[in-house]
């Protein structure tokens, strides 16, 4: 099986990363990810080390994390979660508390009720005979 390395400088776009340039030597890609740095400092920024399976299907690939630049490091920000091959979203939790109030939707409360009253009263009228 024929592997072809590349390296990817990447930024986050919507769910997915944007790749800013593909290069073939980690020398490059560290230049090309210090460049998209002080470009993007604000956000993230990495440097992926990409091995294609085959030149004929450039879409079969495996990724390392090489380098992630930070830009809330040290904020108590969490940055995103980065599994090798994958991708996860990081998800916040969020605790509901004891206290918490929830809206009633007073119209179905009250459809839900006439309902009942309704058919209580058929019931009633249809079979229930002193």
């Amino acid at each position: 099986m024929d592997s072809q390395r590349k390296f990817a400088v990447q930024k986050p776009q919507g769910k997915k990363w944007e790749t800013l340039a593909l290069v073939d030597s980690l020398s490059a890609g560290k230049r090309e990810f210090s460049e998209a740095v002080r470009s993007h400092g604000r956000g993230y920024v990495r440097l992926i080390q990409v091995d294609f399976e085959s030149e004929d299907a450039l879409s079969n690939y495996d990724w390392r994390l090489v380098e992630l630049h930070d830009p809330y490091k040290g904020s108590g920000r969490p940055k995103p979660t980065v599994v090798a091959g994958s991708e996860r979203p990081a998800k916040p939790k969020k605790d509901k508390g004891p206290g918490e109030k929830v809206a009633i939707p007073i119209r179905t409360w009250m459809l839900a009720c006439l309902v009942a009253v309704a058919v209580g009263v058929m019931w009633v009228l249809t079979y229930h005979r002193p």
